[in-house]
């Protein structure tokens, strides 16, 4: 009994050896740096009217609120002539009468009165020192109507900055005036797209058709919406980590974000991801290893004798397991359905591999809804709720394929431990406090606007018993604080 004890020991080690190799990366050291006077960003349109920004709505919203009997006919989104002006914190004009346009953006969010803004200035622009002041063209105004801390995406942000190997968008907090009415609060973000300050992988020169190029995907309900998008059926079934079976949302597909010149580079990224996405699930749940030929385009037997070494060829575990835990700890109740990101590089410096990265949207996160409301219960790793907390028969493929691999959930808290020496839930938490504290002023004038809090009939009535009771902004970051503490407990006692 002892020798074979010892051997089942020897045997885990080996094992441990092996599947251990996904390395933990040090924590980011990142500070956003909020200043202690909140920026302003100043927006004048062209023809000084407000209609621009108060009622577009998203065609696939409009379109899908008609099958419910709602026959309003809003305008889609459309760019409006502007000048910006920049206030930092310091009180100083960063940016002054600076030409720009300005949109609707979003997808939902597009359905509440207070909209989220997309700025594209006509020249490359710095904006409150973001990305360690680089300049892009293009950024992004989140309206925060749904979460009443201000908190929660900035939150998501700076978490992401601290776990995720890959890009992270940077943030602020601002005010925004619109043809000198006072717009409210407004997280400012970079857009999601690639160049090399943001999402760098190999952009294709004008009209270049050939498919050794970077793409940027978007797990995407709304892929359909898109100019150029794929989706393809997955068969079989997949188990999380209780032994529940679930399937993969059926109706769920693939944006490519990124500008792409040829039908041939679409039908190769398309091909390129459901093949990815095969090998990982006959790996798992087949032990069949299968990997590309040299052009990537067919499939063949792996020399692979196990499904880590079969899946590390095409896929940075890194990447996935800094992807996971972001989605354990945040409980995003989109996250079967859409803001879930990956590139991939074929150019010269690309490997080739999918890379989980620019983690978004964590307005409904983090306890807000009614999912994992207490923060004690896994996530991603079982069947999520529909996003309308109906149904419990959804998943987020990706997050869900590797979730009962012994090699996966060791990489999962050897991670977490890395993570978690850099006390990250402290510095969220002064993030938060620094914000409540300095930012009360601005808060109460959103709020004159708005109205909004306490009211959960303006966003759908969704969200959940805790978050609809509060009635300010303190108690709703004091909300967001308690589910913080609880949710990096619960993750301590099982990693």
């Amino acid at each position: 009994m002892k020798k074979l004890l010892l051997t089942s020991v020897l045997l885990c080690s080996v094992l441990f050896a092996v599947f251990s190799q996904v390395k933990a990366e040090p924590t980011p050291d990142f500070d956003p740096n909020f200043s202690a006077v909140m920026p302003v960003i100043k927006i004048t349109s062209e023809t000084e009217n407000n209609d621009f920004v108060t009622k577009p709505v998203a065609k696939h919203v409009t379109e899908q609120r008609k099958t419910w009997g709602d026959i309003r006919n809003d305008p889609a989104p459309y760019y409006e002539n502007c000048k910006v002006t920049v206030i930092n914190g310091d009180s100083q004009a960063e940016l002054e009468a600076v030409e720009a346009k300005v949109k609707v953006r979003g997808n939902w969010t597009t359905d509440y009165p207070k909209k989220s803004l997309r700025i594209r200035f006509s020249d490359k622009q710095p904006l409150l020192g973001m990305n360690e002041g680089r300049k892009n063209k293009d950024w992004v105004l989140l309206n925060t109507y749904k979460d009443w801390s201000f908190m929660r995406d900035a939150t998501g942000l700076y978490l992401g900055k601290m776990i995720c190997p890959g890009y992270t968008s940077d943030f602020k907090l601002a005010e925004v005036y619109i043809n000198g009415e006072y717009w409210g609060v407004y997280v400012v973000a970079e857009l999601q797209e690639v160049c090399k300050d943001r999402v760098n992988i190999t952009e294709p020169k004008k009209d270049y058709k050939g498919t050794d190029i970077g793409y940027f995907v978007e797990y995407d309900s709304y892929y359909f919406a898109e100019k150029n998008s794929f989706t393809f059926k997955s068969s079989g079934s997949l188990k999380d980590i209780k032994g529940k079976s679930v399937s993969v949302p059926p109706d769920a597909g693939y944006a490519i974000k990124n500008e792409i010149n040829s039908d041939e580079q679409k039908a190769f990224i398309a091909k390129y991801v459901e093949n990815v996405w095969k090998i990982c699930y006959e790996a798992v749940y087949k032990k069949k290893f299968l990997e590309f030929d040299s052009d990537y385009k067919s499939l063949v037997k792996s020399d692979a004798s196990n499904a880590y070494d079969c899946v590390s060829k095409v896929i940075d575990l890194d990447s996935m397991v800094a992807a996971y835990i972001l989605a354990e700890v945040t409980c995003d109740p989109d996250l079967y359905y859409s803001s879930f990101y990956f590139t991939v590089d074929f150019g010269p410096e690309g490997d080739r591999k999918i890379h989980f990265e620019a983690p978004w949207d964590f307005d409904s996160t983090m306890g807000n809804k009614n999912f994992c409301a207490d923060g004690k219960q896994l996530h991603a790793a079982i069947r999520q709720w529909d996003v309308n907390h109906k149904t419990q028969n959804k998943c987020n493929p990706w997050m869900m394929v590797f979730v009962n691999e012994a090699w996966f959930q060791d990489a999962v808290k050897d991670k977490w431990h890395a993570v978690q020496a850099d006390k990250p839930l402290e510095k969220l938490i002064a993030k938060i406090d620094f914000a409540t504290e300095n930012y009360q002023q601005n808060f109460t004038a959103d709020q004159k606007v708005w109205k909004n809090i306490g009211k959960n009939d303006t966003v759908g009535n969704e969200l959940c018993k805790e978050s609809a009771n509060c009635k300010n902004q303190k108690q709703a970051a004091d909300r967001l604080k308690k589910w913080l503490n609880a949710r990096f407990a619960y993750l301590d006692s099982i990693w």
